[in-house]
């Protein structure tokens, strides 16, 4: 148990839900980025592959700052902490 009665089960599980929440966020961040670049910027082919790395750093980026938004967010409302059941002590 942490601090905030969390135990590493449920740090675990907080964790993977909010990495799932941050690959989301990334997807939509960098899919709005590759709109905007092919509308307003209109790339050439002669630079592509540049404008698709940007593309694929913004998703990677935009997820980790989202899954660690995701946890903060978690870990500050206390969700698992409130909806916790103590183990039982005859164990």
């Amino acid at each position: 148990m942490d601090r905030l009665l969390w135990c590493e089960d449920c740090q675990g599980a907080a964790r993977k839900s909010a990495t799932a929440w941050g690959w989301g966020g990334g997807a939509v961040l960098a899919a709005g980025l590759a709109l905007w670049i092919w509308l307003y910027i209109q790339p050439s082919d002669l630079v592509i592959g540049g404008w698709i790395a940007t593309v694929v750093a913004a998703l990677v980026i935009g997820s980790r700052a989202g899954r660690e938004i995701a946890y903060g967010v978690m870990r500050f409302t206390n969700t698992k902490a409130v909806e916790a059941v103590p183990p039982d002590s005859a164990e």
